[in-house]
């Protein structure tokens, strides 16, 4: 924690290091959106992956969204597709529909529409506005 750092994003920091997922999540938000910090993919992903591995959904589609989009890591869409299933598998509508994508453009899965389809339904019966 950096003296200049705004007392909210301390008190953030704060939870986040002591194991908080929600926090750990949130404070990955700041870094890859450059909220009063400057943008930095690589601590954005570090935090995402600190949230993921305690199963916040959240945490696990945006590590996977670093893995499409190439932010922190090289691109790699294979290895973003188990966080977007273990996000759908329990439940979440933006993991559902990330998981759909894949299927239909054939990133890091082979193309299959009837997959697509399905997890398409499944992130629209759970509120997913894309889908």
């Amino acid at each position: 924690m950096s003296k200049n750092e705004p007392a909210g994003l301390a008190k953030l920091r704060k939870q986040a290091d002591a194991g908080d997922a929600s926090a750990q999540y949130e404070l990955g938000c700041v870094y890859y959106e450059g909220q009063g910090v400057e943008r930095d993919y690589d601590e954005a992903l570090k935090w995402y992956r600190k949230a993921a591995e305690q199963g916040h959904n959240s945490g696990l589609c945006d590590v996977g969204y670093c893995y499409r989009n190439g932010h922190g890591v090289k691109q790699d869409y294979a290895k973003a597709i188990p966080f977007y299933q273990h996000a759908a598998d329990q439940g979440c509508p933006t993991g559902a529909y990330w998981l759909a994508y894949a299927y239909e453009h054939a990133e890091g899965v082979k193309k299959d529409l009837e997959k697509a389809r399905e997890w398409y339904r499944v992130a629209r019966q759970r509120g997913d506005p894309d889908a």
